[in-house]
């Protein structure tokens, strides 16, 4: 067996993290330790012992389900292995992973908060993750409903990189609803990743457990809503201890999910109300002229006299964004109101519309005509 292999084979096994890191320090290496378990019982314990036996024995059979499921091994202590995740006190022994495996990205950045995200938050969200991947960061969150869905969706506006980290298996996915977005974010090119092994149902605690690994991903993490005792709590606490910066979105005092963004900002968490003030933060500089861009890209040529058309062939509900569109550009939500087309269908299309060339995103989430809705000239 490979390094990764064995590594893979006692993850499987289900002997937890402290076990298994204490057993690691003292044979060396995975490998190592399973040529012989017995000889770290006082790290393992019988029990650990007969689970890393019997995971031995049923290797084969774990290897061939995750090549089936086309997953890939992520292992700590190989080059492939995220630097800034191998500083954190618990970094994972392995991920496992499905899209692309290289997690070295130059600008990765979290934005967490609430499942039960308000429409300014998802909003807000939406807006600053698309920004900031038009330049060039990659978001990471969790792929919950609300505020993780809003930010993976965002990153996938601004045609940028996206990860997901889960709270159980690949193939356990939760939320359900959330299916269709991860098979967009591994369209993109973007990565699923987990610590947990095929099988393993999420629980309470791997949620808590998986945010250490969004924060120890980043370079800092935002916090858009949550109430005062949000798991995003949580994030932001590991992302502080890690030393990573910290930043949260304003809203009303009105809303419990401004209670947890508001602490934060009163313990000098960043004050963000768009992508800039992070970049600025940062020091993140590339991608910059591509906001710019993005920004012009509304505007026609000619100070916006040209003719504008819905082009012919267009579906039904496509047209009805092109009509929304000739009147000047919209935002996400005027759209929603206007053609009657639910959110969560709306985001995707809006995606597909952008590759067609019907539609173009601008700055602040506000969409513009596209190339394909300029008639061309005889």
């Amino acid at each position: 067996m490979t390094e990764a292999e064995a590594m893979a084979v006692l993850v499987i096994s289900g002997v937890g993290y402290a076990h298994r890191e204490e057993a690691l320090k003292k044979a060396g290496s995975a490998k190592a330790l399973l040529q012989e378990p017995g000889a770290f019982a006082a790290q393992l314990g019988e029990a650990g012992i007969a689970a890393v036996l019997r995971a031995v024995r049923e290797k084969d059979a774990s290897f061939e389900r995750m090549e089936r499921e086309n997953v890939k091994l992520i292992v700590r202590g190989e080059p492939e292995y995220p630097e800034r995740l191998a500083q954190i006190a618990q970094p994972p022994h392995l991920l496992f992973a499905w899209g692309a495996a290289d997690l070295q990205d130059r600008f990765p950045f979290a934005i967490v908060g609430t499942r039960r995200a308000s429409a300014y938050g998802e909003r807000q969200t939406r807006a600053i993750a698309r920004d900031l991947a038009a330049a060039g960061v990659c978001i990471i969150s969790g792929l919950a409903l609300g505020i993780d869905a809003a930010a993976h969706d965002g990153a996938l506006l601004g045609h940028g990189r996206t990860v997901a980290v889960l709270g159980g298996a690949l193939d356990r996915f939760y939320p359900e609803e959330n299916r269709a977005l991860m098979h967009r974010i591994l369209g993109a090119g973007g990565s699923v990743v987990t610590e947990y092994p095929l099988g393993m149902r999420p629980a309470r605690y791997s949620f808590l457990r998986r945010n250490r690994i969004i924060a120890g991903l980043s370079l800092g993490v935002l916090v858009t809503e949550g109430a005062s005792r949000s798991g995003a709590l949580r994030t932001a606490q590991d992302a502080l201890e890690e030393g990573r910066e910290v930043f949260a979105l304003p809203g009303s005092v009105e809303s419990v999910g401004s209670q947890l963004p508001h602490m934060l900002i009163a313990d000098g968490a960043h004050l963000v109300t768009e992508a800039s003030d992070i970049l600025d933060a940062l020091v993140i500089e590339p991608g910059r002229e591509t906001m710019d861009a993005a920004r012009r890209r509304g505007r026609n040529k000619d100070g916006g006299k040209a003719t504008l058309i819905v082009p012919q062939g267009v579906g039904e509900r496509e047209a009805a964004v092109c009509r929304v569109l000739l009147r000047g550009q919209a935002d996400f939500d005027t759209l929603c109101e206007e053609t009657g087309i639910e959110s969560s269908v709306l985001g995707a299309m809006l995606s597909d519309m952008e590759m067609e060339g019907l539609i173009e995103a601008v700055s602040g989430l506000l969409y513009a005509p596209g190339e394909a809705m300029r008639p061309r000239r005889q």
